[in-house]
């Protein structure tokens, strides 16, 4: 969150930050590395890391319970939305469609197609790839 902080309030020119020029949208989802005895989506297991503090949620109200804890961590001129979690129904839709990657950047043009996709989210290339779309 703080490398996506520090991209929305760096000036992008004159007195207009990226954040004026660009909509930050954060999708809260899956969680990748739950918190034992939680399986990670993707060993079917627990997985644990260093981050590993939240469980996997099992419904959708508990998982907007975890996205508006870490809405906190944004500033106030990004977006936060919930990926939907209705088991059998439609389950993690954003996550299955765009890439089961925790971290994963996209920079969308108007029309809705994708002007550069990041596995991993790299501030300097997504702004130099915002750079490119917008000068």
């Amino acid at each position: 969150m703080p490398a996506l902080n520090e991209l929305a309030a760096a000036v992008f020119s004159g007195p207009e930050t990226y954040a004026d020029r660009i909509h930050f949208v954060h999708i809260y989802c899956i969680e990748p590395h739950p918190r034992a005895p939680d399986p990670s989506p993707y060993t079917g297991r627990p997985w644990e890391s260093t981050f590993s503090t939240r469980p996997q949620t099992g419904t959708y109200n508990d998982r907007l319970e975890l996205a508006r804890e870490t809405e906190a961590l944004i500033d106030e001129t990004q977006l936060m939305l919930v990926d939907d979690l209705t088991p059998g129904e439609r389950n993690n839709p954003v996550w299955c469609t765009y890439g089961s990657c925790p971290n994963c950047a996209y920079l969308f043009r108007r029309d809705a197609t994708v002007e550069a996709a990041q596995l991993w989210f790299d501030a300097e290339e997504m702004k130099a790839a915002i750079d490119g779309l917008l000068r």
